[in-house]
């Protein structure tokens, strides 16, 4: 069977970060590109983010003072994931994240001049835009419709690749098929059906009813039946982000108030209840659920006037405090039985099915760290540490189940092809973003992880399904 003509150089599927870099790449490329959303407007999940890009040598960087190299961020992700990622594909996201700034910058994109820690990593690497993951989208969305040879179509969801052989050669929803070149997959993640998440998410089966997805609509797991019709190696099983909750309302909120103490069914402390939300996972998946303690002076403390070390803050943004953990939400939630209280920690204990001397063991010694202020176990900073003594106590469940995004899906290559069984290369086939597998690795590096991936493979995606189109177009590959 011959080459059919094809309608595109390049058909992008999927219009988030990844697929608008990838649609923009290739049509700088010289390649007449198509890009398909299944929502009615452009953008995806990236629009319901903080827009937050990792990346390491950038003049945002260099312009705040801070000293950093792709070589110290390649390190730091490779020793972070234990091996877990590509070689390969680690360097090609660290070594491309700088020029992947650079570029969106380049397309409009501001970002205030602060950086953000993500997680434990040595100097800020987290870029914060302007005007968040919307902002970004704007500037691309912008920049694509400037350009000759985009076409744009919203509310066409693809159902299946075309393919001629081995090689992918277009797309197609229902009867309509579009012929392509090369075609990039970016349809993000899974997250919005449900269906999928015991099989690729399963440490999501201990939420339960806490169970919810922070990302759009469209996150429906596309690129599965994309890789299985083409044979296409499926990697990552239950990697991504999952947020720990108490379950009080369908809020997020990445951090808990660093006054918590928090337990495990043993009544022992099993982390630094200040630490970020990579770190906070990686506990809950080991000894989780866990349970938040606290007494009753730091509920009143809670009411008003929070202090201002108990208020996180992301530059360009105003303070905040917890909108679940302050006094009026905890009487609630007492009233509403998720918030256990009890005059005595034995008694707070057994209403959470808590090992009672466990955790009255657990609390004395936690209160010897806040009377000497170090916390000799997990070294949380002193300035959270409080004593659990004013009856009555609290205490409540909490669990891994808020889904932040998924990184569940076809192998990719540091180029951004589609791998194969056996480790072939799919011709014509390209993924980037959260639909593709074996980017991010078991321990999210935290802020701007997966924007930073959306990104640079979105470009190298772009790039390369335009080189390999025109090529064919002349007959040369």
């Amino acid at each position: 069977m011959g080459h059919a003509q094809p309608d595109y150089d390049v058909a992008v599927v999927g219009s988030g970060a990844a697929g608008l870099c990838a649609a923009l790449e290739a049509a700088a490329r010289g390649a007449t590109v198509l890009l398909i959303e299944s929502q009615p407007e452009l953008g995806g999940s990236t629009m319901l983010s903080g827009g937050i890009v990792m990346a390491a040598d950038t003049s945002v960087q260099r312009a705040a003072g801070i000293s950093d190299s792709a070589e110290a961020l390649w390190h730091d992700y490779t020793y972070f994931n234990q091996s877990a990622v590509e070689p390969g594909i680690a360097r090609h996201l660290a070594y491309n994240s700088g020029p992947a700034v650079e570029w969106l910058i380049e397309h409009g994109v501001r970002f205030v001049r602060e950086l953000v820690y993500a997680a434990d990593e040595p100097v800020p690497r987290s870029h914060v835009p302007t005007r968040g993951g919307a902002g970004i989208v704007k500037a691309l969305v912008s920049a694509i419709k400037e350009r000759p040879g985009v076409d744009i179509a919203v509310g066409q969801r693809i159902s299946r690749l075309v393919t001629d052989g081995h090689r992918v050669i277009g797309v197609a929803a229902g009867d309509d098929v579009i012929n392509a070149g090369a075609v990039v997959i970016a349809t993000g993640g899974f997250g919005a059906n449900k269906s999928l998440w015991s099989a690729h998410m399963p440490s999501l089966t201990q939420a339960g009813a806490m169970g919810w997805y922070v990302g759009g609509a469209g996150a429906q797991g596309d690129a599965f039946r994309f890789a299985a019709q083409v044979g296409a190696e499926i990697v990552g099983n239950d990697r991504g982000l999952i947020v720990p909750t108490p379950g009080f309302f369908t809020n997020l909120e990445v951090y808990f108030p660093g006054w918590l103490m928090m337990v495990d069914r043993t009544g022992q402390r099993r982390v630094d209840e200040s630490a970020s939300y990579s770190i906070m996972e990686l506990a809950f998946k080991r000894f989780g659920p866990l349970y938040a303690i606290f007494d009753e002076t730091a509920k009143r403390a809670a009411a008003t006037g929070v202090p201002p070390e108990y208020k996180q803050a992301v530059p360009g943004m105003e303070a905040a405090t917890s909108s679940n953990w302050v006094e009026p939400v905890i009487d609630e939630m007492v009233g509403r039985g998720k918030v256990s209280r009890a005059e005595t920690l034995g008694r707070l204990a057994d209403s959470l099915s808590v090992h009672v001397a466990g955790l009255e063991n657990a609390v004395a010694r936690y209160n010897d760290f806040a009377r000497c202020g170090e916390d000799v176990d997990f070294r949380k900073g002193a300035r959270f540490l409080r004593p659990i003594a004013a009856p009555p106590f609290y205490g409540c469940e909490l669990r891994l189940g808020i889904l932040a995004l998924t990184a569940v899906g076809p192998r990719i290559d540091a180029d951004a092809r589609v791998v194969g069984q056996g480790g072939v290369r799919i011709p014509g086939l390209f993924a980037a973003g959260e639909c593709a597998g074996g980017v991010l690795g078991g321990v999210y590096m935290g802020s701007g992880n997966s924007m930073a991936n959306c990104v640079v493979f979105g470009r190298t995606a772009g790039a390369g399904a335009a080189q390999e189109a025109i090529a064919g177009r002349r007959g040369t590959s």
